[in-house]
This record gives structure tokens, C-alpha cells and sequence, in this order.
């Protein structure tokens, strides 16, 4: 085997999200080894096999990587249709990959509602993807119901994101997300999900086998 991780995921928005994250000085992001990873081929997605694909076909797409990659992460959206919960999901694609070559050696990360949940923040690099000026993004949206203080995200994320490119025309949203990847704080993130990836790579490329 040659390369350390191949991360499959759903899209091609999700794709360029995490290329663009680990374009980053990653390791530093996450509190892990660094390892060699290239997030132009290391990082996979079938366009014929998006979410539900994914979950059902993970270990047919994987398999021509079972002898050049050493791990495999599946990322992809809980709201991919059926309306799994989350953990069913996760655990559905991991019993698919270890019965197929990846025992022991294989996670799956499901987005629970969906991708856009990662890039919230009450963060200025958020509000610069998005070109909004003037007032706190986070309290206009609290103000609007659409985030209440109460909450850490928005209440529906992917809708606020969207209307929010669009009002301020800040591009198309791949560019926007991949922009709010680069640059966010990882110790903000709150959500399980991004908990997940950098606990797996954690224990995967520990800092003192650095």
C-alpha cells in the first residue's frame, strides 16, 4: 500500500469543501500527525452515486482502493431521502466495508442534517464567504428567528446559507463553502460530525508517532 487515507463522499460540493479544508495545514487543525495526503486524489466521489449511493454502494466504489490506501473515511448528508437516523446510517456503510475488505480499517461520518451545518459560525470569515456587511450576521438572524440564541446553528442550515449567497450574490455556493473552509476556526466547531473525522484521524495518526 502507497497512500495513507482515501476519503470517499457524497458530491462534488462536499469534494471541494474538504479539499479545500485539507488544502490547510490540517494536522495543526486537528491535533494529529501529520501523514501524507494529497486532497486532489485522495479525496473520491462517484457523480452516479450521490448520498444513497454512497450508502449503499460504498464498498463497490472503494474497492479499487482496498490495496493502494491503508484507510478509508465515508463521508456524506443524513437527508439523503430515506431519512435514516444518523447512527443507522454510520452503521449500515461500516458493516458494507468491513465484510468487503476494510475490517478494521474503515469509518463512517454521516452529516446529520447535512453538509452546510459544518460551515456555521458566529465568525467573521463566515460573514466575508458571504459578503454581508453592516450589523452581526448572527444577531440579524437571531432577530429574524432564523438562529436563535439559543441554538448553536441555524435552524435550517442549508436554506439560511443559500437564501444568504443569494441575497448578496457572493458567488456560487462550492466557491462560498470551500472559502468558509479555508479559513474557520476548528475549535469552534461544535457539530458531532466534524468531532468524528478529527477523533478518527486522532487515533488513526497520533501526534506521537509524529
Amino acid at each position: 500500500m502507497t497512500r495513507e487515507l482515501i476519503i470517499l463522499v457524497a458530491d462534488g460540493t462536499m469534494a471541494a469543501v474538504l479539499r479545500a479544508f485539507f488544502e490547510r495545514q490540517f494536522h495543526h487543525s486537528l491535533a494529529c500527525a501529520r501523514f501524507d495526503f494529497d486532497p486532489t486524489s485522495d479525496i473520491v466521489y462517484d457523480p452516479l452515486n450521490t448520498d444513497g449511493g454512497v450508502h449503499r454502494r460504498c464498498h463497490d466504489i472503494l474497492r479499487p482502493y482496498l490495496n493502494t490506501h491503508r484507510r478509508a473515511l465515508v463521508v456524506l448528508d443524513q437527508q439523503f431521502g430515506a431519512e435514516r437516523p444518523a447512527e443507522e446510517v454510520r452503521h449500515d456503510i461500516e458493516l458494507r466495508l468491513n465484510a468487503n475488505g476494510w475490517a478494521e480499517r474503515a469509518i463512517a461520518v454521516v452529516i446529520d442534517p447535512e453538509l452546510e451545518v459544518l460551515l456555521w459560525q458566529d465568525n467573521p470569515h463566515v460573514e466575508r464567504a458571504l459578503r454581508h456587511t453592516g450589523p452581526s450576521l448572527r444577531q440579524l438572524l437571531a432577530q429574524d428567528g432564523r438562529w436563535p440564541l439559543s441554538e448553536v446553528k441555524p435552524l435550517a442550515p442549508k436554506e439560511v446559507i443559500q437564501a444568504l449567497i443569494r441575497a448578496n450574490r457572493a458567488g456560487p455556493p462550492m466557491v462560498v463553502y470551500s472559502q468558509i473552509a479555508r479559513a474557520i476556526s476548528t475549535t469552534g466547531c461544535v457539530d458531532p460530525a466534524f468531532h468524528c473525522v478529527r477523533d478518527t484521524l486522532r487515533a488513526w495518526f497520533p501526534v506521537e508517532d509524529a
